[in-house]
């Protein structure tokens, strides 16, 4: 093999690392020199131009016609000492990023304290965030990926079969390609996954080497608790209570008291103490609106023979009202 035809060899060789998508910045500085040290090496890389344009590259540089003109070599862009330098640049800034996979689009979203906000994805889909949520979202080529640190969201997923889409939530990695679902973090080790259409595969992503790790297939009307003692999933029921918030309402049946006001407190910066057995024991029934969690407290007072006792202005107790 003469030297051209190894140098051709060497010219493939750095197309295949670029191709593959796994290039450092070692790797370009040392193709850059490559590249410079020898006029043949151009040439090589010349050569190979059907190459490059089964890549799709050619089209994005300058002067093609110039370079494909064996009657002008002095014009090639990759030939010369000097003007070597300049074709490295020119491929680090022009030729690489037509090489290497488009890097993943990354945002961050967050609400406050009972706020709720719906953002559109670049694939389509939707996510609504409810009261007090953060999370993290990166669409790449192969993957779409949200990591939800903490609070609640909907999520409505754009189908696409060659993208799954995957949101972890603490233990959980729920994985779909085109379907809607609520991901609830109740705390850093506690989830709570409703599906309202299609179907989601649950994963357990940090299980313990004493078992297996947990794994199930949820289809509409199904909810799953995810903990660090693995799944708890539930047959097929309404599951409309759990997704009212999005519309702004918390729907109670025969909840206990104790419970709301957990979940009003969600919604607010107030502390509510039910500390009296009895009054947590009670149970409500009844449709709520989130943005007045106040006004739900005051009707609760005159339904269930109830007194608001104020502590400062975050913090409030639930008790029997005198006889």
């Amino acid at each position: 093999m003469d030297k051209f035809e190894q140098d051709c060899d060497a010219a493939l060789g750095w197309i295949a690392r670029f191709r593959s998508g796994h290039v450092s910045e070692g790797d370009r500085q040392d193709f850059a020199l490559w590249l410079a040290s020898d006029a043949d090496h151009g040439r090589a890389m010349d050569a190979m131009q059907n190459l490059w344009d089964d890549l799709g590259c050619l089209a994005h540089l300058p002067d093609i016609d110039a370079i494909n003109a064996p009657q002008a070599p002095a014009r090639r862009r990759w030939l010369g000492a000097g003007l070597a330098i300049a074709a490295s640049a020119l491929l680090a800034t022009v030729l690489l990023p037509q090489l290497q996979p488009e890097p993943p689009v990354r945002h961050q979203f967050q609400t406050a304290l009972g706020e709720r906000r719906t953002v559109t994805l670049e694939d389509g889909s939707q996510i609504t965030l409810n009261t007090n949520t953060r999370l993290s979202a990166e669409l790449g080529e192969a993957q779409r990926r949200v990591i939800l640190q903490e609070g609640e969201a909907f999520f409505e997923v754009a189908p696409d079969a060659g993208r799954p889409f995957e949101v972890t939530a603490g233990s959980a990695q729920i994985t779909v390609v085109g379907t809607a679902f609520n991901v609830l973090r109740r705390d850093a080790r506690h989830s709570e996954i409703t599906v309202s259409e299609g179907v989601v595969r649950v994963t357990e992503a940090d299980a313990p080497s004493a078992r297996a790790a947990a794994s199930e297939i949820l289809h509409a009307n199904q909810r799953l608790q995810a903990s660090p003692e693995g799944f708890s999933a539930s047959a097929a029921a309404d599951v409309s209570a759990q997704l009212a918030w999005r519309r702004g309402e918390l729907i109670a049946r025969e909840m206990p008291l104790a419970q709301l006001a957990r979940e009003l407190e969600r919604y607010q910066n107030m502390r509510i103490i039910v500390a009296d057995p009895a009054v947590a024991a009670l149970t409500v029934s009844g449709v709520f609106q989130l943005d007045q969690p106040l006004a739900v407290l005051d009707a609760l007072e005159r339904s269930h023979n109830l007194r608001v006792s104020r502590y400062g202005s975050h913090s409030l107790q639930l008790l029997p009202a005198p006889q």
